[in-house]
């Protein structure tokens, strides 16, 4: 993160990459510097902030939000209208009822089920 923004202090522009294997919709918006591997599907709505990880077969449904930061891991689902604070770390596997709201610098481990917000 702090390399990161160094950087951008500094001038740098940092691209989205997204693989051909991935579906990001066209109602989607994803922030510069951020990866979508293979297979992650963000949905209509959702908004993925800079410097993020998609990580392979992520879903990231419809009006979820992914601050700055974060690393959304292998196979891990995003529900709808989730909100995930910047720098957190959401392990592979794991899934988050719809319209949940976890903190900044949160980690959530793999195969975790959240259903409650998280601070």
């Amino acid at each position: 993160m702090e390399l990161f923004n160094d950087l951008m202090q500094m001038g740098a522009r940092f691209p989205v990459i997204q693989s051909s294997l991935a579906y990001v919709s066209p109602h989607a918006h994803v922030a510069e510097g951020t990866i979508v591997m293979h297979h992650a599907l963000v949905n209509a709505g959702a908004s993925i902030g800079r410097n993020c990880i998609i990580n392979t077969k992520a879903l990231v449904e419809h009006d979820a939000v992914i601050e700055d930061h974060c690393h959304i891991s292998t196979g891990a689902v995003v529900n709808g209208g989730v909100k995930i604070g910047s720098g957190s770390f959401f392990g592979s596997n794991a899934v988050c009822k719809e319209y949940i709201e976890i903190g900044e610098s949160a980690v959530i481990g793999c195969g975790a089920i959240i259903v409650k917000n998280i601070p």
